[in-house]
């Protein structure tokens, strides 16, 4: 039986956190904070750098942000961008 797009976001949620809620997926989570620039700016002169830099930060918002936010609104985002 296939799973609904709730079920699969609760699963992929679970995953997320069972990989980054350990010691060690604690340690690589605060490791990926520094190196994805997640608190500090992104601005460089060379839009190319900056475009990088700004998808490593992605990168890291991504995790945390299934990592946190509450599944109704998990939900809506990927109805809204069609996943």
């Amino acid at each position: 039986m296939e799973q609904n797009n709730s079920d699969k976001i609760k699963a992929m949620r679970a995953d997320y956190i069972a990989t980054f809620g350990t010691p060690e997926g604690k340690r690589v989570l605060a490791d990926l904070e520094r190196v994805c620039m997640y608190n500090a700016t992104t601005f460089d002169k060379d839009s190319h750098v900056m475009a990088f830099q700004e998808g490593l930060r992605g990168v890291y918002l991504h995790i945390t942000t299934i990592m946190t936010m509450p599944i109704e609104k998990l939900e809506a985002m990927t109805k809204a961008v069609g996943t």
